[in-house]
């Protein structure tokens, strides 16, 4: 049995929409200066980075938005902090991986421990840093 061809024509439409949303997924990025914050006495690192503006609407292809996270740590003595030491609020997924600072640097490598799909998802923020206390 044949399939049916397409026209030229007809691979425009599809092939545009494909380009659309590789694009649209394009805008999202980490700042790559990180904040060490203290408060109440607990130690925080903030990440900053830029995300796209609902990337469903195609007005809004190459609007972004500033988005952080404040992540607590116990200190920010050198060393690797485990993801397990990292305290997350009540109702929040706790994490794995690793945090890792060194003099300024600071590397991400946190993974999301979803225990309801029963998955470990990379977070959006890993990346390295320079890290800077405030």
């Amino acid at each position: 049995m044949l399939l049916p061809t397409m026209e030229k024509s007809q691979y425009i439409l599809p092939l545009f929409l494909v380009v659309l949303i590789i694009i649209s997924c394009t805008n999202s990025k980490n700042f790559k200066q990180a904040y060490g914050l203290s408060q109440n006495g607990q130690a925080y690192i903030k990440l900053k980075g830029a995300r796209q503006l609902m990337t469903h609407d195609p007005s809004s292809l190459d609007k972004t938005y500033q988005d952080s996270i404040l992540i607590q740590v116990p200190s920010f003595e050198n060393g690797i902090i485990s993801g397990k030491n990292i305290p997350v609020e009540k109702g929040q997924y706790r994490y794995s991986g690793t945090l890792t600072i060194n003099g300024d640097d600071l590397k991400v490598d946190l993974l999301i421990n979803d225990t309801d799909d029963k998955t470990l998802r990379p977070l959006t923020w890993n990346g390295n840093y320079k890290l800077t206390i405030k």
